[in-house]
């Protein structure tokens, strides 16, 4: 093939030749790749909607016009091209594409995870916690800063607010800093360090927070640093701690408490010895692999036998995933009765009043104890919280943290008289006011969420309802096990009619992540309409899946080979 726009100076000919043969399979080739993808998600989706599937179905060349009259083009085409992003038959690949980075000779992590050395894995955003800007040395202001944090508040000036908040209800803040795992191990992802690895801001931010009236810090940097000569502290495939570096911090917290000579119940409590427990970790699961990466872990727990929470006791405990572990086995996947909290009483020999929300040591474990009815009265016959907060959340800049999903906010305590709500269930018929927006479940470090929304009451059918203005908050799934729910799909404005029962009865829930952005304190959960269907309801589902995936790769098979015989025939008619 010769060039046609060659120069006629040109001394020597640079020419390409490509076979008719190689020409056609190109072009086939080019438009296959085009071609098939978004003609597979389109027919695989649309199969599922018609077999019934319309929560969990998202059709691209239906939804590019579906735009809501409340949304702008600009937002709906981002919001668009984000679920092309996200769509179903895109996860293969990129876990394909995961595998050979994590498993291959890099050994490279994701956006979630690091891979470190003798195959220690480390929170991203633990490691981003440690340096750049933090709660004392600020980020500077820059126009392309995201506007989102123009509205955030410094974790110290939340923590002030707080402590004066508790010291009007004549109750001591105890804050306790956990440490991450690399403060812990810098060495399996750099040089051995005689000392923890600290954020430059640490001593000038505990100094502030030991100035502030009726509040203590304990920060166990230091003595899980020099626990670790003796015992693992940190899980080698896990973000938290192992249970000698719990047990280690449930005694100096206990010791501290006792110090103190602060009146609380008292229980029997006792132990029966250690037990054999083994899990993954979580952060192998961030990493999203195919086939396994690693070996089970296992560690050694000591079960706590006896009354270890009340929510009457005088001592009150706010937490997150550090609290749950080994307490609570909803998500973390390590056990029962052998947590943070449990042991604290094991030492105190009492129950303490407990409130651990996964991803919520910032604000969802506050948010919780401020909007507990009466709250504001209740709270006068504390004598003391303990705040149990891992440095990763003190320490993050405004961007990292913004993209961690960490916030911090105040919280304003329920001034109404401190009775229980009344109410064992109620069906009602409701419309949607708002509801949070949901992150990407694969952008997470928490592999289920929660979110609330704000109904506005219709009818009550059954039972009664306390509500606010008429207003109610509703609990709902958001993703479990990083997969969307159909209860994600809920839009604002759709009229539903829901089975209520107060929130707090679904204990293994109440440590899960939470996202509500509302004002209202009462919680509330929306029941299935009949739990005895829904396995066959599963069943269902999982065999309509089944078979829109073999209708979408027949339909693309059947389109290719039209293709084929189209190009053959142009080829043809040309020659």
């Amino acid at each position: 093939m010769r060039n046609p726009y060659k120069e006629k100076e040109t001394r020597s000919d640079i020419e390409v030749t490509l076979s008719r043969r190689a020409a056609i399979i190109s072009i086939f080739s080019f438009l296959c790749i085009i071609i098939l993808p978004p003609l597979y998600q389109n027919i695989f989706e649309l199969n599922k909607k018609l077999c019934g599937n319309n929560d969990i179905t998202w059709v691209p060349t239906i939804e590019i016009f579906n735009k809501d009259s409340k949304t702008t083009i600009t937002d709906h085409l981002q919001q668009y091209e984000k679920s092309l992003e996200d769509a179903e038959f895109t996860e293969p690949p990129r876990r394909i594409i995961q595998t050979i980075l994590s498993k291959g000779p890099l050994h490279e992590g994701n956006s979630k995870t690091k891979i470190g050395k003798n195959g220690w894995l480390f929170l991203k955003a633990s490691l981003n916690s440690l340096t750049g800007y933090g709660p004392i040395k600020t980020e500077p202001q820059s126009v392309s800063k995201d506007p989102n944090l123009n509205h955030w508040q410094s974790p110290l000036t939340v923590i002030e607010r707080f402590a004066d908040q508790l010291n009007q209800f004549g109750v001591h803040l105890v804050i306790v800093s956990i440490p991450v795992k690399p403060m812990i191990y810098p060495e399996h992802l750099s040089q051995p360090t005689q000392e923890p690895v600290i954020h430059p801001d640490s001593e000038n931010f505990y100094s502030a927070l030991r100035s502030l009236n009726n509040v203590d810090v304990l920060d166990l940097t230091l003595p899980l640093f020099k626990l670790k000569s003796n015992s693992e502290v940190f899980l080698k495939q896990d973000t938290h701690w192992t249970p000698e570096g719990m047990e280690k911090a449930a005694k100096i917290i206990a010791d501290h408490i006792k110090s103190k000579g602060w009146e609380y119940k008292q229980s029997v409590l006792k132990t029966n010895g250690s037990e054999s427990r083994s899990s993954f970790g979580d952060l192998v699961e961030n990493l999203n692999t195919y086939g396994k990466i690693s070996d089970l872990e296992t560690v050694m727990a000591t079960p706590v036998k006896g009354q270890t929470i009340d929510p009457e006791s005088s001592i009150v405990l706010l937490g997150d995933s550090f609290t749950n572990i080994y307490s609570t086995d909803t998500t973390l996947n390590w056990g029962k009765h052998a947590g943070l909290a449990d042991h604290i009483a094991l030492n105190l020999g009492g129950p303490l009043d407990v409130i651990a929300i996964n991803g919520g040591g910032a604000t969802g474990a506050r948010k919780k104890l401020a909007s507990r009815k009466g709250s504001a009265v209740s709270m006068k016959k504390k004598r003391a919280v303990i705040w149990a907060i891992t440095s990763r959340d003190l320490f993050l800049s405004p961007t990292a943290a913004h993209k961690a999903r960490i916030h911090w906010e105040n919280v304003i305590f329920d001034n109404r008289s401190p009775e229980p709500i009344r109410i064992s269930s109620a069906r009602v018929r409701a419309k949607i006011l708002s509801k949070p927006k949901l992150p990407d479940p694969k952008s997470t470090t928490n592999s289920a969420l929660l979110y609330g929304a704000d109904y506005k009451i219709l009818e009550t059918t059954s039972g009664k309802i306390e509500t606010d203005g008429n207003r109610i908050a509703v609990m709902h799934w958001a993703y479990k096990n990083r997969q969307m729910l159909p209860s994600s799909n809920y839009k604002i404005g759709e009229e539903r009619v829901l089975n209520l029962i107060p929130f707090d009865e679904m204990k293994e829930l109440r440590t899960l992540e939470q996202l509500y952005d509302g004002d209202l304190f009462d919680y509330y959960w929306d029941l299935p309409e009949a739990n005895n269907e829904m396995p066959e309801k599963t069943i269902i589902l999982k065999e309509n899946g089944s078979n829109s995936h073999l209708i979408a790769s027949a339909s693309c098979g059947l389109f290719a080979l039209i293709l084929a015989f189209l190009i053959k025939k142009i080829v043809k008619h040309n020659t």
